[in-house]
């Protein structure tokens, strides 16, 4: 084969790569405003709401530690599109079921299915990259993502009023991730099987680059699956409620130029710090001014902070590990950044349940200011020598 063959059919891996992805985060997006509006108009109370949600991220990890063997044994094509039809599954039992005990099992499945996918995408993705190219097809990687996350939540609008309707779209789409993944002419890449580095062992190596993970997702996780029973509880249509969940997932991109180059020229700990507390403003901001601002303007003030936590954190935990210990880490990043997702949504449906809607926001701010006063302890106790012997910080 020759070269120029060789690159056109990379180009063409990574076109039906990226339309996977769109097609699957899509799905993924959509099942994320679709399920607590669907529970709120079952009667579900907020506090089930924040539990079911929350599973998702027990799927998550689950599927991303487990993910590489399965597809080790297998192969990519054979895993995702396994994966794809449990997800296609989960997505259709939702319309079939009022049950919130399903509805829990569901979630988990649907978090199993979809970390095993993206670990597929994401391993075909990284083998087709370069030095020279990287740079560029990460970012557009990355719009991809968010344009996904961000166009997923106004498809419930397709069929106004009938919420049953945004389930079958998700299971479409993700029977429609299946085509390129499926149409692809290329070898497999390989699966390293790195040993991990333990959470602990992180821990005392970059305890702020495993605080801001768990903080990146309990933020993330709170806001992105109660958001939607926050405006719904304020009388906010379906419509303006898929804007609003919109605008917080597009906002991601605002920031994230301007934020890495800081991260790049001052230490990450301040940069982290400085997140939480923009989150901290804009938390307090929303609740105070939601009957006079726009919701779309509200979601943009939270949400582009709090698309920036959790690669500033990894960024923090790489800065002082050695190279070869960089990747092996990304598990224990992972678990961190899950047990924020799955504790957030939990503790603050329960906050919602007890003082209203708004608890959503203020709880927010309240992780916020103890994740900064923890980060500064962290940051300053670890140059200090007052805590875990720290290695040297790795430009």
């Amino acid at each position: 084969m020759s070269i120029q063959t060789k690159e056109k059919q990379n180009v063409v891996t990574i076109i039906a790569l990226l339309a996977s992805l769109f097609a699957q985060m899509q799905a993924i997006s959509l099942l994320g405003i679709s399920i607590p509006l669907s529970l709120s108009a079952t009667g579900a109370g907020v506090d089930s709401i924040g539990q079911v949600m929350a599973l998702y991220s027990i799927g998550l990890v689950l599927g991303s530690y487990q993910g590489k063997r399965v597809i080790a044994r297998v192969g990519h094509i054979r895993a995702f599109s396994g994966f794809a039809a449990i997800a296609t599954m989960a997505a259709i039992i939702h319309s079939l079921t009022n049950s919130v005990l399903m509805f829990a099992l569901l979630r988990i499945l649907s978090g199993l299915a979809a970390a095993v996918m993206l670990v597929v995408i994401e391993s075909w993705f990284n083998s087709l990259t370069i030095n020279t190219n990287r740079s560029r097809l990460l970012a557009i990687h990355q719009i991809i993502f968010y344009l996904a996350m961000g166009s997923g939540q106004l498809l419930i609008n397709v069929v106004p009023g009938q919420i049953n309707f945004a389930f079958s779209i998700a299971a479409l789409l993700s029977c429609l991730a299946l085509i390129p993944m499926t149409l692809v002419r290329i070898e497999n890449p390989t699966i390293s099987q790195v040993l991990p580095i333990s959470f602990i062992e992180l821990f005392k190596i970059a305890p702020c680059g495993i605080l801001g993970a768990i903080l990146a997702g309990n933020a993330i996780g709170t806001v992105f699956n109660l958001s939607p029973i926050y405006a719904q509880q304020m009388g906010t249509s379906t419509l303006n409620i898929s804007i609003f969940m919109s605008a917080i997932i597009f906002s991601g991109v605002l920031l994230q130029r301007p934020i890495g180059k800081l991260a790049d020229k001052y230490p990450r700990e301040y940069i982290l710090c400085l997140l939480l507390g923009l989150t901290l403003i804009a938390s307090l901001l929303v609740p105070e001014f939601s009957s006079t601002l726009p919701l779309p303007v509200l979601g943009i003030m939270v949400g582009a902070p709090i698309a920036c936590l959790y690669p500033v954190s990894v960024a923090t935990a790489y800065a002082n590990l050695p190279s070869n210990k960089a990747v092996a880490s990304s598990s224990a990043l992972l678990l961190a950044y899950a047990i924020g997702g799955f504790s957030g949504p939990i503790l603050t449906s329960f906050a919602m349940a007890s003082f209203g809607s708004q608890a959503l926001f203020y709880y927010l701010a309240l992780s916020c200011l103890l994740g900064m006063a923890a980060t500064i302890f962290f940051a300053f106790g670890s140059k200090l020598g007052l805590l875990f012997k720290k290695k040297p910080h790795i430009k």
